[in-house]
């Protein structure tokens, strides 16, 4: 099978949605599939993520102000995905390395003001090109499939145009495209844009069975053509036997917290880092980019036990979640919504602190069936409670969690790439899908 995929966050990028198709693309390739990518040229960030070795890239102008940066910038050398020269050792940086500098807020501040006229914000002026280039590329490379990457928006908006010219157009959905945090604006074009989704792709991927629930009650779509396909873990990546012990305490020293990912208006750390401050066998680090003031203040009471280390490429990540005790994640105050974080924390071997601000966090369902850490409520006096808790009965925590794998074996990438082949071949045969209880 031959499979073109549209998205604007691809390698070397390294945002979630790049991670997410840097593995599900590598996988295809091991399952023999041919996998081309239509992509824009964009700035190197400097944090980088290896295109897996087999996938085909094909870029073209990412327009506007990234195009402009893209072809003016000097090649750059990316971050190690060591920050340290001690094996192993969390490098100590400071406490606001995590805010950006001028050129950033420059740069941030014309991003808002191109999002105002531009759909769905600054990365539409990416249509235009990739509108252009993509008639040349479905006649060279003869794609049986196309996949459109969403988020942004405006890969949809491109994969539409392929819709009538290929055997099967699959939507990558994950989240809705009208969402709660859709702006005023924009929420009659996401709600026609979703709409037009909807009733025009073969099959349509959502990240958690909320989502999928909420497409088929809002548009009436046939329940078979709405799958969810999570986020996942590398199950290729090495590591130790499950062994829920907090290494920290055991050495006579602290527990050791880690979280990494972003901060978002609905994704709240400020209760989290003053239970911190209140437990002083506990430590916190902290892997994110553009960290607000209000938590460095908060860090800078304490910065022996909270640092902020910025913005560290995947591989650095993966190393530091294999070092910590416990992996912490803040759960989304939008209930059809799960962070990709939550899965990639399976690869780690770690237990999982999942703090969680709505009652029907989908979330906290998981971390209970997969027995691979605790639920907690996103406030201050309910996560200290747990954190004093962890440190005066360690073993009676760790005893609560399972060790039994199968449970999350379907969350591995591998897994999920065979899942979403079957998908594609089942679109191309138009063979009805079985309705999942």
């Amino acid at each position: 099978m031959r499979i073109l995929l549209i998205a604007y966050d691809f390698p070397p990028l390294a945002s979630p949605q790049a991670i997410r198709w840097h593995y599900l693309t590598r996988e295809l390739v091991r399952l023999g599939v041919e996998v081309h990518v239509l992509a824009p040229q964009l700035p190197n960030s400097g944090i980088s993520l290896q295109v897996p070795e087999g996938v085909v890239v094909h870029r073209c102008n990412a327009g506007g102000l990234a195009g402009w940066l893209a072809r003016r910038q000097r090649p750059q050398r990316p971050i190690s995905a060591t920050a340290s020269d001690t094996p192993g050792a969390v490098p100590t940086v400071p406490t606001n390395a995590a805010a950006l500098n001028w050129k950033g807020r420059a740069h941030q501040r014309l991003d808002r003001l191109i999002s105002l006229w531009c759909y769905p914000d600054s990365r539409g002026q990416w249509r235009a090109s990739a509108c252009a280039a993509l008639p040349g590329l479905l006649a060279d490379i003869r794609p049986d499939v196309v996949i459109s990457s969403h988020e942004p928006a405006v890969s949809l908006e491109i994969g539409l145009q392929a819709a009538g010219k290929v055997d099967g157009w699959l939507a990558d959905l994950g989240d809705p495209v009208l969402a709660p945090y859709t702006p005023r604006r924009w929420r009659r074009r996401a709600s026609r844009l979703e709409a037009r989704v909807c009733a025009t792709a073969a099959a349509i991927s959502v990240t958690t069975g909320a989502t999928r629930d909420q497409l088929i009650a809002r548009h009436g779509i046939a329940p078979d053509k709405v799958f969810v396909l999570s986020q996942g873990y590398d199950d290729r990546h090495p590591h130790g036997p499950w062994t829920p012990r907090l290494h920290g305490l055991e050495a006579g020293g602290d527990v050791h917290l880690l979280y990494t990912g972003r901060f978002y208006p609905f994704r709240d750390p400020t209760a989290l880092l003053q239970a911190v401050l209140a437990q002083p066998r506990v430590r916190l680090t902290v892997v994110a980019p553009e960290v607000k003031p209000e938590y460095l203040a908060l860090a800078a009471r304490c910065p022996e036990r909270i640092v902020f280390l910025g913005e560290q490429s995947h591989d650095r990540v993966l190393e530091l979640q294999a070092e910590c005790d416990v992996l912490v994640n803040i759960g989304n105050a939008l209930a059809a919504q799960t962070p990709g974080k939550l899965f990639e924390y399976l690869g780690s071997g770690k237990p999982i602190l999942h703090c969680h601000s709505v009652d029907d966090d989908p979330a906290n369902a998981l971390i209970r069936g997969w027995g691979r850490g605790w639920v907690c409520r996103n406030d201050r006096a309910s996560l200290q409670a747990f954190l004093t808790a962890l440190v005066e009965s360690p073993q009676q925590r760790c005893a609560e969690l399972s060790s039994d794998d199968r449970a999350i074996t379907p969350y591995g990438w591998s897994a999920l790439a065979w899942q979403l082949l079957r998908r594609c071949e089942r679109a191309l045969s138009r063979v009805p899908v079985p309705v999942p209880e």
